[in-house]
């Protein structure tokens, strides 16, 4: 080999270092492309993105889930609708069948009382009272005799005419002597006679012998 000239240019040694340096950044990026698990196997990373990764899978069955959820919510809808329903009917006949009962307890309660008053007898009046006596027997006296002549002919009838009947008593003095009020107008013989004789020992036969001339 000859001698290089004097003032020759030394050849580089550059491409004899490149290449081997390339090749391990080659290398290095090659093995930084895998993840190493210990099972030994590598499995490339996952691309990082911004979009969440849908497929068609996936979309048929959130469209599945919510017509499940729309049908859920429909069926109880409808149950609540035909329970309240029932309630309602319910109610209502359970109020029908009360007042029923309530009007046929009525019913009963007039018919029972009914045949009770049927049952029961009416009360008779109770007559009056005779007036108290205040002794002696006038009215068969002469002049009791007298007075029921001149007063109505020695009748004791009442009616038309009439209405004082055998002594042709006022109501006042009527009442006056003793006589019932309810009795006026209806009163029999015994009961005129006694008013008279109470009339005529109080001192009041001034009330005929003015008048019949007794």
């Amino acid at each position: 080999m000859r001698p290089a000239p004097r003032h020759s240019k030394p050849k580089s040694r550059l491409p004899k270092i490149v290449v081997p340096t390339v090749a391990a950044a080659a290398l290095t990026g090659a093995t930084a492309a895998f993840v190493w698990y210990p099972s030994g196997s590598a499995v490339p990373p996952a691309k990082p993105s911004g979009m969440p990764v849908t497929t068609a899978a996936s979309g048929l069955a959130d469209d599945r889930l919510q017509l499940d959820n729309h049908h859920q919510v429909a069926s109880r809808m409808a149950r609540d609708t035909a329970r309240t329903a029932r309630r309602q009917y319910q109610a209502a006949k359970a109020a029908a069948a009360k007042r029923a009962r309530q009007q046929a307890a009525a019913r009963q309660a007039a018919r029972q009382a009914a045949q009770q008053a049927a049952a029961q007898p009416s009360p008779t009046p109770t007559p009056s009272a005779a007036p108290s006596s205040s002794g002696g027997d006038a009215a068969h006296s002469a002049l009791g005799v007298c007075i029921r002549n001149a007063e109505e002919g020695g009748s004791y009838a009442w009616g038309p005419g009439n209405g004082g009947g055998a002594y042709q008593f006022q109501l006042g003095t009527w009442e006056t002597y003793g006589g019932a009020a309810s009795e006026y107008g209806v009163a029999g013989p015994a009961y005129q006679d006694q008013i008279f004789d109470n009339a005529i020992a109080a001192g009041g036969a001034s009330n005929w012998t003015a008048y019949d001339g007794c």
